[in-house]
């Protein structure tokens, strides 16, 4: 029970740091374009306490789910409506609207609107950068067999504890090497040395070529997971702070690149259309990984809670209401045709987009606990 709790608490606490500097974006850009913010939220009400400060509302809230920033305006013309019907005048109606979202250029609400997913991006670069910097644990000696995948070329001929010592006659010091070694004999035949039972015998497969989208789902050249050894730190091989953030950037970019793709096919998998997909990850799943990570050495905290970050960011950029990028489409699509949405449409495409978001959350949430009941 404890460690549940710890589990849920790290998760929560992640979650939190991660949606608060997204609502920090926004925030910061807003309050320097002149937009009024009715109220800056930490957690989702009821709310527990707050202070006002330079026109804005600072709130703790008991839901710990992350954050918000409420911006006048930002429900279209609910705020003007409740002004009119208070019986203020137009001048008095323009002077209170002036710092409204809604009244912003173009340019300025994109910005606005962009500046969260731009912060989760900065966050994992730095987070990159910080965990390229440290000492870096990395698996040394024989590789312990955890399990084997399913129609794989090591289905059959590896067992659940093997010990993998070496392949075609030759030992590696370090697991990485090993591993590399028989990734590039793909489609050949490879004799590993296993010890099974405290005797040595060799094993013969031949692993399979693999590509970058067959790893983000778990498929391996030979499909086994493994243990090494032991964790020896090695020194960093970044240069300076420069090379750091130039890596932690260069590594951000790369995983937002591959992210679209992935996802795709996560949905794909949840509808039926691409059975071949490796399942999505959602809350539960997150969480019950945030728990593994908290043992796992700072390093992998750290890589860890970038990849959650940029996922958050290229989720955010996506052009599906109610996310970032689907009000991005809205703002743009009213510049175009020179004229507001009407708030009854504007407020139908956001629920519809928010039901759809939901209803991907249940489904994905479904596979997690199937995961935690299978023990998968």
């Amino acid at each position: 029970m404890i460690e549940i709790a710890g589990t849920i608490g790290a998760f929560l606490a992640v979650l939190v740091v991660l949606v608060l500097v997204h609502e920090l974006g926004h925030f910061l850009v807003a309050k320097r374009a002149g937009i009024t913010v009715q109220e800056f939220g930490i957690g989702f009400p009821p709310r527990i306490t707050s202070v006002m400060w330079r026109g804005t509302r600072y709130s703790l809230n008991w839901i710990p789910l992350g954050g918000f920033v409420k911006m006048l305006g930002e429900d279209g013309d609910v705020e003007l409506n409740r002004l009119r019907e208070q019986g203020l005048t137009s001048g008095e109606i323009e002077t209170a609207m002036a710092g409204a979202f809604n009244r912003k250029p173009v340019w300025i609400r994109i910005g606005v609107l962009l500046a969260g997913v731009v912060m989760n991006f900065v966050l994992a670069a730095g987070l990159f950068a910080v965990a390229l910097s440290l000492p870096i644990p990395i698996g040394h000696g024989p590789l312990t067999v955890l399990s084997v995948q399913e129609s794989s070329p090591a289905e059959g001929r590896l067992a659940e504890g093997d010990v993998i010592i070496g392949a075609d006659g030759r030992t590696f010091e370090r697991s990485a090497d090993l591993t590399e070694y028989v990734a590039g004999r793909a489609g050949f035949v490879v004799e590993l040395s296993v010890l099974r039972d405290s005797e040595q015998i060799d094993v013969s497969l031949i692993p399979r070529s693999v590509t970058q989208e067959d790893r983000q789902r778990g498929i391996g050249p030979v499909g086994f997971s493994y243990e090494p050894e032991r964790l020896v730190e090695e020194p960093s091989t970044v240069a300076g702070p420069l090379d750091a953030v130039g890596r932690g950037t260069a590594a951000a970019a790369t995983i937002a690149v591959q992210i679209p793709g992935g996802l795709a096919n996560a949905v794909g998998g949840l509808i039926g259309l691409n059975p071949d997909a490796g399942d999505a990850m959602g809350p539960i799943g997150i969480a019950q990984e945030t728990g593994r990570v908290l043992e796992a050495p700072l390093v992998s905290q750290l890589l860890f809670m970038g990849v959650l970050s940029i996922n958050l960011a290229v989720l955010n950029v996506l052009p599906f209401p109610p996310l970032d990028g689907g009000r991005m489409v809205v703002v743009l699509l009213e510049s175009a045709r020179r004229r507001k949405l009407p708030a009854e449409r504007e407020a139908l495409i956001y629920l519809t987009g928010f039901a759809v978001l939901l209803a991907l959350v249940i489904l994905i949430s479904i596979q997690d606990i199937q995961r935690l009941v299978t023990g998968g």
